[in-house]
């Protein structure tokens, strides 16, 4: 009965017992961390690949409705001397039904990775390229300084090759932007769109040996609405299927003679 009745009246845990719990619990925090965060960024890839798809489906519909179909033209009157990828919400909000703007975004492009970064502005105007503009009581415009708030932007890039109508002694006639599709040579293998910006991928490279290598990974939407995902040797040093020599911008439509 004394034994019975000390062994109730002891209550909550010993110091030593509380440590243990603290370091257990620790040990499992950082086991779950890094597998967590590998579960996030697995998401992160699937969702842009969703966006992707949503941006495929879209840029088909537009084409469709053409007599003599044509690719999606980035370039814009407004911005002469500028490939304006942020023209592409526009011309293909009305093919995303219900989806809106929303297949524009990615949920990876954070930071530096992202084309709304006001450093990244300024360094893509002085590509003369336009992912984001600046809404004002005048229509939307280019914000130079990359500091007032962005109105209008699309996370991807989207084919901007400028057609060569005049031919070449090397090549065969080129380039994809505002192209008829019936010109285009394979059009299957043409980049529809991709991860903006490509010379910075916002994809987790492959784990090889247990570690990561490479400069990362970029999903590319292709002309024949397959969707992969590329390490950033492949797409900017490695020709296509037919021989069209890199960046992937040349893919499907630049072959010799």
């Amino acid at each position: 009965m004394t034994k019975t009745r000390q062994s109730c009246s002891r209550k909550g845990f010993t110091l030593i017992e509380l440590l243990v719990v603290i370091a257990i619990i620790a040990l499992l925090i950082s086991i779950l961390l890094p597998s967590l965060g590998s579960a996030r960024k697995t998401a992160w890839t699937v969702i842009c690949q969703s966006n992707l798809r949503q941006l495929g489906i879209a840029t088909q519909s537009y084409i469709d409705e053409m007599r003599d179909p044509a690719l999606p033209d980035t370039r814009d009157p407004a911005f002469p001397g500028f490939f304006v990828h942020a023209k592409m919400v526009d011309l293909l909000q009305p093919h995303l039904g219900e989806a809106g703007n929303s297949p524009f975004n990615c949920p990876a492009a954070k930071g530096l990775s992202s084309v709304r970064d006001p450093q990244n502005i300024r360094y893509l105007l002085q590509g003369s390229r336009i992912y984001s503009l600046t809404e004002t009581s005048s229509g939307f415009t280019i914000d130079p300084t990359g500091n007032l708030p962005v109105s209008k932007y699309t996370e991807y890039y989207f084919q901007d090759s400028l057609p060569n109508e005049t031919g070449s002694p090397t090549f065969y006639p080129f380039g994809t932007s505002g192209r008829k599709l019936r010109l285009v040579r394979h059009p299957d293998t043409v980049v529809w769109a991709m991860d903006a910006l490509d010379e910075f991928p916002r994809h987790q490279a492959r784990a090889q040996g247990g570690r990561t290598t490479g400069r990362g990974q970029s999903n590319v939407l292709f002309g024949d609405q397959s969707i992969v995902l590329r390490d950033y040797t492949d797409y900017q040093d490695r020709p296509d299927k037919y021989g069209a020599p890199a960046p992937f911008y040349n893919w499907g439509h630049l072959y010799y003679r």
